[in-house]
């Protein structure tokens, strides 16, 4: 008789992300190969502990949701013990009772939605390397304006002289340039 079922276990976090794939793949191909149809497989990704499991603080959980008989549980929590990478594991029966139309609908809409994440997440980085190349060429651009020198700009500043403007009763502007001798005279008094 077909129930379905819910395993969770934790793996060592110290592992490859290709040897946690395998890992994963492996415990999916037990349920599959004993005649059990896997629904969803989660990778809950890198977590602390809530106590240390053989002196480690952190650890990977991952989440297998899964149609099948008895024996199947049996089975796959054997080989959790046997696996020195497996810290933990639990597996909660959901249902007595399976309509195998469901669970195929099911299967279906999860492959549906892993699929539109995967062109999400294909979109994301497509649009993240063509602005990573936008930059570059910002800066690229950047750096060649700053190698061309710019044209060297000199004001001229014109020097006020020592003259006073006085205005005379006929509006006539006469400068009075102070003369060589009031200079000179200064000068010695000093």
């Amino acid at each position: 008789m077909l129930r379905r079922y819910e395993t969770i276990f934790i793996v060592r976090s110290d592992l490859q992300s290709d040897e946690m794939n395998s890992l994963i793949d492996r415990y999916a191909g037990v349920i599959v190969s004993l005649d059990g149809k896997t629904i969803k497989v989660e990778n809950w990704g890198k977590r602390r502990l809530a106590y240390p499991i053989e002196k480690m603080q952190d650890g990977v959980y991952v989440r297998i949701d899964f149609v099948a008989q008895h024996k199947v549980v049996i089975e796959i929590e054997r080989k959790f013990k046997i696996d020195d990478n497996v810290l933990r594991f639990q597996t909660v029966k959901l249902s007595d009772k399976v309509n195998l139309e469901e669970i195929e609908r099911e299967i279906a809409d999860t492959l549906k939605k892993e699929e539109e994440r995967k062109k999400e997440e294909q979109r994301k980085e497509e649009q993240r390397k063509e602005e990573q190349e936008k930059e570059e060429q910002e800066k690229e651009e950047q750096e060649k304006e700053e190698l061309v020198p710019e044209p060297v700009v000199s004001e001229v500043v014109a020097e006020e002289p020592d003259s006073k403007e006085v205005e005379t009763d006929d509006k006539e502007v006469v400068q009075e340039t102070p003369s060589v001798e009031t200079d000179e005279k200064k000068a010695e008094e000093e």
